[in-house]
């Protein structure tokens, strides 16, 4: 029976400590918190996956919402690093630095943005100006760009998107003045460029825009080549069922932006300067290229020497 007892004793001992142990690894674990951009989402999940197997201290939570949203997280504390499809407003830093917050901007990856219509519409390419004009409610029906007589619908963002904001400012928003044009009423708002791009999937008149990850290789929807003026020759940001990313990096598709990540400040040490390294390292960069981003290293460049 005293064996009995000392074996049970034993046996809580044993249990309790590995509680306790248990308890104060959990306790250890650091937490970085993303939020914003849901063009990024995908990419940075992945990013996150694949750190989180090699430190398996570290725990890393990914959140979209919005590029606006991952702003107000940054300037509320709620959130690590923002991730953003577009660039800071000059409200955003005086908002932050009235808070006490530095915002650091870090580029992680550029995108292409795409113009998506249904496979069955027989419009290939549009100029930018035919862009503008169908997007602010301009044009209305397809057969005003050679299409068939049937009216056009519109699917876009909310307007917490940086993709939103992006496409308003390079697309509808006039250059030359301050005039400054808005999306039309009748744009049916979405939630994510996933739900936009399957609205058009299933839509035969309808036509979108988002992130080019999103949309390459899908036979559901077609990625519209876009023409800037008489003098250029149209393109697209995908050849053949694949990213282009020769036209994207160098800028000769209108349409390309850089993704962002923002910090309260420049990360110098710790778990969050750990991770952005690995996010600008030659692996994190090939995770970028492998979720059809286009990556900041060329390795084209790299295969060849």
């Amino acid at each position: 029976m005293k064996r009995f007892h000392k074996l049970l004793i034993y046996s809580v001992f044993i249990v309790l400590t590995f509680v306790s142990c248990q308890k104060r690894q959990n306790r250890a674990k650091e937490v970085i918190s993303i939020k914003g951009s849901d063009t990024m989402v995908n990419l940075t999940q992945k990013w996150a996956e694949t750190y989180m197997k090699k430190f398996n201290d570290l725990s890393i939570h990914v959140t979209g919402g919005g590029s606006g949203t991952g702003v107000a997280a940054l300037l509320n504390g709620t959130a690590s690093i923002a991730n953003i499809s577009r660039e800071l407003k000059e409200r955003e830093y005086k908002n932050a630095h009235e808070r006490g917050i530095e915002p650091y901007q870090i580029k992680v990856a550029l995108d292409g943005i795409a113009i998506i219509v249904n496979p069955e519409n027989n419009i290939d390419t549009l100029l930018v100006e035919q862009v503008r004009d169908i997007f602010s409610g301009k044009i209305r029906y397809w057969s005003e760009v050679g299409g068939a007589e049937e009216r056009i619908v519109l699917y876009g963002r909310e307007n917490s998107s940086g993709t939103y904001e992006y496409f308003k400012n390079i697309i509808l928003d006039d250059k030359d003045s301050d005039y400054s044009i808005d999306f039309a009423t009748s744009t049916q708002v979405l939630q994510g460029t996933s739900a936009l791009g399957e609205a058009v999937a299933l839509d035969k008149r309808g036509i979108g825009y988002g992130g080019v990850g999103y949309f390459v290789g899908r036979k559901d929807l077609k990625i519209i080549h876009i023409k800037e003026g008489d003098s250029k020759l149209a393109v697209s940001p995908t050849h053949d069922g694949e990213l282009n990313y020769e036209i994207i990096r160098n800028g000769e598709y209108p349409l390309a932006r850089y993704l962002y990540c923002f910090t309260n400040g420049e990360p110098k040490e710790g778990a969050l300067k750990d991770y952005i390294d690995f996010i600008l390292s030659a692996e994190g960069q090939s995770i970028v290229e492998q979720m059809e981003y286009i990556p900041l290293i060329d390795f084209s460049k790299d295969e060849q020497q």
